[in-house]
């Protein structure tokens, strides 16, 4: 049976609330200090208690069968992707991403392709 809506908040969403505003809390406080931070936040419970599994160790499951992935200690959950929570502008974070993403996209004078290409033209043309 579905619940009424009332305007109220359920335990289980006042529970992520307050795990969220704990999140944007600490991350003022970071920005206070001058360090801009990127938190992941588990998508099920929204903890910010996320365990990075990164060796296949940590998994029990033999070499070369393992990607990296995440654990959440409150509720259980295992995942690649997680929501990020950062005080970053918002601006700035797109921006920041995307030059570490296609950094030699946007400089061509480091791009390694960029020899094999002239080569190519040289030869063809």
């Amino acid at each position: 049976m579905s619940r009424p809506v009332t305007g109220q908040l359920s335990r289980k969403e006042l529970e992520e609330l307050r795990r969220l505003m704990a999140v944007r809390q600490a991350l003022d406080e970071w920005r206070r200090k001058g360090f801009d931070v990127d938190i992941p936040v588990c998508p099920i419970c929204k903890s910010p208690r996320l365990v990075n599994l990164t060796s296949a160790h940590d998994l029990g499951v033999f070499p070369g069968s393992f990607q990296p992935a995440l654990y959440c200690i409150d509720c259980g959950w295992y995942g690649r992707i997680a929501p990020v929570m950062s005080n970053r502008p918002e601006k700035d974070g797109v921006l920041e991403d995307l030059q570490d993403t296609f950094a030699p996209l946007m400089d061509p004078n480091e791009d390694p392709l960029l020899e094999e290409v002239d080569e190519v033209i040289d030869e063809n043309f």
